[in-house]
């Protein structure tokens, strides 16, 4: 089924012009303004929209007896690979852990070691829970990336703000990985310390030969081996860490465990250098889209259940590692807890350390292609055009080889020169991932929450402080509102505290900016064909207010939804399937007149676009061709994780973590310049 737009004719009625999904030729929005991707409009062949084919070589017999072969050329229509929950949950583990694992006993000893302990837990709390809520308020608006979720709430600059921050994200981890490499691999195999030129060879040729074909995959499913091989070595240097920290002998000289727990419980004048650490130590967010969208049947549940069992482990991780290394070396922690292993006497240890030295560089070659992916994933939203590309479906946008191969090499040249001419940008890396860590992880996940659901935080602010009315547009063009009624002076006094305290005025423009957004991005989605969500179909109720129904209706609804008479019906001009000139102006009255099928027919429900409707009409077809869809293929169409209306506790929550990557930015941006001094 096809959906159209209405385009004005000089006397007044229009024609109606699919915007097709299959066909990836679709460049344009329905207000005509090019998708991000669309670069301008590059003319170049390389980044429009195409259905790669294959040669393919047919024999035929001629009705006279004889035999011909004939060269055809069919299209390449290979399926997603997807991953199982186990699979996908390593994915999350190595895109957590990466090479961060050897910092967290520095984080403990600069936090104090109850306060690191307990920043290691609420860190990873506050991570699993805003990647149930990232996906879970995606599926709420049907869109399949982070990126769209930002436009959805935010506009264009959403989508380019946090396509940004992304990329630069998994820049900077692939270059950290990178160096990594080169500081460490080469000493390992026995090339001399200052030996520049060996160094180099030995990081190109390794990740040459390991690092770029893995990254050249285009699944993320397919590197769900390789990640359980990361996660095992994970957990073998953990257990090195663990097993040869002089733990006993450096307790028993700072007087026993009570003694250490007693003079370590917080550091109030190093906190912050460590709560930078600690906050991004779990970072991944802006890898979650596409893991999620690699898991098989991504339904909320089992999604839940990858971050469930990837933060546990990492928690875990993280916890044995803090804990054992900081007993082990105390104030003499280093940033990296090997490092504090060569000035041990005992071979044996010497042997463990350089074990698992070995261990975590080989790791890197495993957490690279996961950052690879996300880069490509940016540069495929940014630069090609398409709604598929502009949707983020990398599979269907590196079907073909070449683009592949091209994206994946220029991002792995792009980063692998710098990392051979320098030496150290640590200060670089480390201001950018404070930045783009603290938007990914926590300002993004609270912003966008507050934003798709302004319409309810406003009806409860409104409640709440008895505010007469909101006027989202003054004469300035800004958004402001009308003070409280006056209730009594205590409670007033109160309420004008709480008002300011809680930073309403400011969550209130926020609110009412993603309301508009939101409205935006519907009326968009309503012109465009019908297609299922890659993160997992949801049935949507009610989903707009009575305002924005009223709001998209009169924006999308075309008039043959309508029971129009003949009369009003030759306002328009719909477009036949079949040429006009051969047909009597009869048979052209003949289908002005007919009553078109409504969205009631097909399934669809108050506060849902024809379109949503579609599409959950083809889901549960294929629900009924499966029993509860366990074959391959076949998608659950599941209830909106968000459909209950959203409480103040929820909002607390979305407020709390964008005040929460606020901190965080503050706190990374002074360790670094106060380490700097």
């Amino acid at each position: 089924m096809m959906n159209f737009t209405k385009n004005k004719t000089k006397d007044g009625g229009g024609t109606f012009s699919p915007i097709p999904y299959a066909d990836e030729s679709a460049t344009t929005t329905p207000q005509g303004s090019r998708y991000p991707g669309d670069a301008g409009g590059s003319k170049s062949p390389f980044f429009a929209p195409s259905t790669p084919r294959r040669p393919k070589i047919r024999r035929i017999t001629t009705p006279g007896g004889s035999t011909r072969t004939m060269k055809t050329m069919e299209t390449i229509d290979e399926k997603e690979h997807k991953s199982t929950v186990a699979g996908a949950s390593s994915n999350l583990i190595n895109a957590i852990v990466g090479a961060g694992i050897a910092g967290i006993p520095y984080a403990v000893r600069q936090c104090g070691m109850g306060a690191g302990v307990a920043m290691i837990l609420f860190c990873a709390m506050l991570t699993e829970k805003s990647l149930r809520l990232l996906v879970s308020t995606a599926k709420h608006v049907n869109v399949p990336s982070y990126e769209l979720l930002c436009e959805s709430a935010f506009g264009h600059g959403g989508f380019i703000f946090i396509s940004v921050n992304m990329f630069i994200m998994a820049y900077g981890g692939m270059l950290s990985y990178l160096i990594i490499v080169k500081d460490t691999l080469p000493r390992l195999v026995g090339v001399s310390l200052g030996n520049v030129p060996m160094e180099r060879a030995v990081l190109t040729l390794t990740s040459m030969v390991t690092m770029l074909p893995l990254s050249m995959q285009r699944d993320m499913a397919d590197l769900a081996k390789t990640s359980r091989i990361s996660v095992v070595f994970d957990c073998l240097v953990v257990l090195l860490v663990a097993i040869f920290s002089p733990v006993h002998e450096s307790v028993s000289t700072s007087g026993g465990f009570g003694a250490v727990l007693s003079s370590s419980v917080v550091h109030p004048s190093t906190f912050f250098v460590g709560l930078s650490v600690l906050s991004f130590a779990f970072v991944c967010q802006h890898s979650s889209f596409i893991i999620v969208g690699s898991l098989e049947r991504p339904t909320t549940q089992r999604w839940s259940n990858v971050t469930f069992y990837a933060l546990i482990t990492c928690c875990i991780l993280a916890t044995t590692c803090g804990l054992s290394g900081f007993l082990g070396f105390m104030d003499n922690t280093e940033g990296n807890i090997l490092n504090n292993f060569e000035g041990l006497s005992d071979p044996s240890t010497i042997r463990a350390a350089n074990v698992a030295r070995a261990l975590l560089c080989t790791t890197m070659f495993f957490v690279y292609p996961m950052e690879s992916f996300v880069a490509r994933h940016v540069l495929i939203v940014l630069l090609f055009r398409g709604r598929r590309a502009h949707e983020g479906d990398d599979h269907a946008v590196l079907k073909r080889a070449d683009r592949r191969v091209a994206l994946t090499l220029i991002l792995y040249i792009v980063a692998l020169v710098p990392a051979l001419l320098f030496e150290d940008l640590g200060p670089v890396l480390a201001v950018t991932g404070a930045i783009a860590g603290s938007c990914l992880s926590y300002i993004g996940p609270g912003a966008c929450y507050l934003a798709v659901h302004g319409e309810s935080f406003l009806q409860l602010v409104k409640e709440r402080w008895e505010v007469s009315q909101f006027t989202e547009e003054s004469d300035g063009g800004e958004g402001r509102t009308v003070a409280p009624h006056h209730k009594g002076i205590i409670m007033t006094v109160i309420d004008n505290i709480l008002w300011y305290v809680l930073l309403i005025p400011f969550w209130c423009q926020v609110a009412s900016f993603g309301k508009k957004k939101l409205i935006e991005h519907e009326e968009k989605e309503a012109l465009k064909s019908p297609h299922p969500n890659r993160i997992g179909n949801v049935e949507l109720h009610n989903q707009l207010s009575d305002q924005q129904k009223t709001a998209v209706a009169a924006a999308v609804t075309p008039p043959y939804y309508k029971q129009c008479s003949s009369d009003e019906m030759s306002n328009y001009q719909i477009t036949p399937l079949v040429r006009a000139d051969s047909m009597t102006s009869a048979d052209l009255k003949s289908i002005r007149q007919q009553r078109m099928i409504a969205p009631s027919s097909y399934g669809a429900v108050e506060g849902t676009t024809a379109n949503q409707s579609i599409a959950a009409a083809i889901v549960k077809h294929q629900q009924k061709r499966a029993s509860s869809g366990e074959k391959e293929g076949i998608e659950i169409l599941e209830e909106d994780p968000q459909h209950d209306p959203p409480t103040w506790y929820d909002f607390y929550v979305a407020m709390g973590y964008v005040g929460f990557g606020v901190v965080a930015l503050c706190a990374g941006l002074y360790s670094i310049f106060s380490q700097e001094k």
